[in-house]
């Protein structure tokens, strides 16, 4: 009896060992699932609590911000976004004021190239949209025919006057002369006849072309923008700026991305859905209404204009790294910063 009692407990235990064992086994993944979640989360950048400061100077390229502002989609991700307007974003940005601002790239450049503190986070929007726009009846059908012309534009390191000048110095042998104003000032030297053309960029070339004359005709004209045929011989010119050329970046300073990484891209993500939703439907009413609450130009300039705005966060390296070149050849800067331009922390994720 007692050997019987004796290999039934025998048994007994034969068959708990397993379940034993396969229960521990399942408690120890379980534990692991747990604890490897854990560690993922504690792995994620946590957000600061901090408010983030933009700088900014009211441009429909900058409608991204407005619209993820607007429709709340930091406040969704937990940020606190302050827009402090300012003509001065990139010196805010360096000196700390500011943490984030969107501007074009060349104005971000130089100060990174003198080793300020500030970097290239993202890509706001491609391709620059800035054509030259002059009087319908502008006696110009060549590119050498802009030579030694006062012609408008907003500075000598804006993308679009270095990509125009260095073609039309490599390709035509040939020079203008740059009048620096802002887009509104370029517009009216236009309308004053002062210069003879101008570098605009949108919404300010829709603004241009919808202005008429006294019978009712189109006063403006692009030329040399990759839809124009200039000479009339059936033939769309090429554009003078490039195929596609980077537009603006966002830009923020290099202590906010290197101890407030969390923001940094929790702010991305939230420009990035702000993306989404303006290039599902660029001329929706409530999109066209947050632009006109920030840029003051006709509706229907905007309405022309939108479509034109192809917003991303991926960054063109190489057309970046190519305005740094020119910066470099021009002597506006002594050295190409060539990837040194762009966050590492980003690198994956914009670029």
């Amino acid at each position: 009896m007692q050997m019987k009692n004796k290999s039934w407990a025998i048994l007994a235990l034969a068959l708990l060992v397993p379940a034993i064992s396969g229960w521990a086994g399942s408690r120890r993944d379980a534990t692991q699932g747990v604890q490897s979640q854990t560690e993922a989360v504690s792995e994620a950048p946590a957000l600061s609590g901090k408010k983030i400061i933009v700088a900014d100077a009211n441009s429909t390229h900058h409608l991204n911000l407005y619209v993820a502002y607007e429709k709340g989609l930091f406040a969704k991700r937990g940020l606190e976004v302050e827009i402090q307007q300012t003509s001065s974003g990139v010196a805010a940005v360096v000196g700390g004021e500011a943490d984030i601002v969107f501007n074009c790239p060349t104005g971000v450049i130089t100060p990174i190239a003198r080793g300020q503190n500030i970097t290239i986070i993202s890509q706001v929007k491609i391709p620059c949209t800035s054509v030259l726009v002059l009087p319908v009846d502008a006696p110009i059908r060549n590119p050498g025919d802009l030579k030694n012309l006062q012609i408008a534009g907003l500075s000598t390191t804006c993308c679009a006057v270095i990509a125009i000048r260095d073609a039309l110095r490599g390709q035509y042998n040939t020079e203008f002369e740059l009048v620096a104003l802002a887009p509104g000032a370029a517009l009216a030297a236009l309308e004053s006849a002062s210069v003879k053309a101008a570098i605009l960029e949108e919404p300010f070339v829709a603004q241009a072309l919808l202005l008429t004359d006294d019978q009712g005709k189109p006063k403006y004209k692009t030329i040399f923008d990759g839809r124009s045929d200039a000479d009339g011989d059936g033939r769309i010119d090429a554009n003078l700026a490039g195929e596609n050329p980077p537009c603006r970046t966002i830009n923020a300073n290099t202590t906010f991305v290197k101890d407030r990484l969390g923001d940094a891209k929790a702010f991305i993500e939230a420009i990035e859905e702000a993306d989404k939703i303006i290039l599902a439907n660029p001329i929706a009413p409530d999109i066209v209404e947050i632009a006109q609450k920030y840029v003051n130009v006709p509706e229907q300039a905007i309405i022309n204009s939108n479509p034109k705005l192809g917003f991303t966060i991926h960054l063109d390296t190489q057309g970046l790294i190519g305005y740094a070149q020119a910066l470099v050849n021009q002597g506006t800067i002594d050295k190409n910063p060539g990837e040194a331009l762009f966050a590492p922390e980003f690198k994956g994720i914009t670029w």
